[in-house]
């Protein structure tokens, strides 16, 4: 139930809109539609982005956003209409590519590949618009290593990028690095990495969480299951870092639920992930079941039951409900 798959589809909300502000809307009222976002509050940040100007670009990417992540039936056309409307805007394109990304997770197996294609393209044009951004050329260099295919084994552009990225800043060198590791399977360097990211980054949540797939993806599951944890325990996160977070903290479960690293862990993980749930929605409702299961495992049955109870609540999904009644059932035998 709780594989590789569900993971990234259950955490698949990440940073979509990094952008600079401008006079029309102010820092502060722009953090807190930020922070409304990543806590998935999307109902009442709709109803802030209707009270504002709606030719801004920060309001029709964050319009767009809400759409994607409500899994809106037009949410192609809107993409498609705000990417038509900005063609030179570098920000538009990044956050298109995030949010292609996005699409590709809700879509079947059929479509894949075409909304891949159409985020790398994003990514790659933003950073051909905005060559100096470095978040936009950690994006880039990925997308141009998944685009190259077998055939450039040594992913040559994707390498030129990491390069000019390692004296700008040394913060997304590494990001871009573990990107590049990842996709020439350079296991050894990719492990040294990870302990210097250990080292001298370890109350960063965004290259923390990095490490810890990387570590994942070299099927060292039971480190990677202890960096998500630490991953978790960072007290300090941006708005636009906690998808990250969540998905650390969750990830940690799931890995635990695999039968790698330790399942105590696990549960203070999912405890400091729902201590700071905001929205009882699908997704919190899919927290609560991994919590459960994971106390089941360690014979919490009282615990285990009251967050099923917890979770066949709230869910309005037949599906849902049916397998929530299957595992109380099990549980009461």
């Amino acid at each position: 139930m709780f594989n590789n798959t569900t993971k990234r589809v259950c955490c698949m909300i990440i940073t979509f809109f990094a952008i600079n502000v401008h006079a029309d809307i102010s820092q502060s009222q722009y953090e807190t539609l930020e922070t409304m976002f990543h806590t998935r509050q999307y109902e009442p940040l709709m109803h802030d982005l209707a009270k504002l100007d709606s030719s801004d670009v920060k309001v029709k990417i964050l319009t767009v956003a809400v759409a994607i992540a409500q899994d809106n039936d037009d949410k192609e056309k809107m993409l498609e209409a705000l990417v038509r409307r900005y063609p030179n805007n570098a920000k538009v394109h990044y956050n298109a590519g995030e949010l292609w990304y996005q699409i590709k997770e809700q879509s079947s197996l059929f479509n894949k590949l075409g909304f891949v294609d159409k985020s790398n393209q994003s990514y790659i044009t933003a950073a051909e618009l905005a060559p100096e951004n470095p978040k936009y050329l950690v994006a880039a260099s990925k997308a141009l290593a998944i685009e190259s295919g077998f055939w450039d084994s040594d992913k040559k552009q994707s390498k030129a990028i990491v390069d000019k990225l390692k004296p700008v800043s040394e913060r997304y060198y590494y990001l871009a690095l573990m990107d590049y590791l990842q996709n020439t399977q350079n296991e050894p360097e990719a492990l040294s990495t990870i302990t210097t990211i250990g080292s001298q980054f370890s109350q960063d949540v965004t290259l923390m969480h990095r490490a810890a797939n990387l570590l994942w993806t070299f099927s060292e599951e039971e480190q990677a299951q202890k960096l998500f944890v630490d991953t978790c325990k960072i007290a300090k996160r941006t708005a636009d870092q906690l998808p990250l977070w969540r998905d650390a903290c969750i990830s940690s479960a799931y890995l635990a639920l695999q039968g790698h690293g330790k399942k105590q862990l696990a549960l203070e993980a999912l405890n400091l992930l729902l201590e700071k749930e905001q929205v009882q929605d699908a997704q919190h409702i899919e927290y609560l079941m991994v919590y459960a299961q994971v106390n089941k495992e360690i014979e919490n049955k009282a615990t285990a039951k009251k967050a099923y109870q917890q979770a066949l609540a709230l869910a309005e999904d037949r599906s849902t409900q049916k397998d929530i009644r299957r595992a109380l059932k099990k549980l009461s035998k």
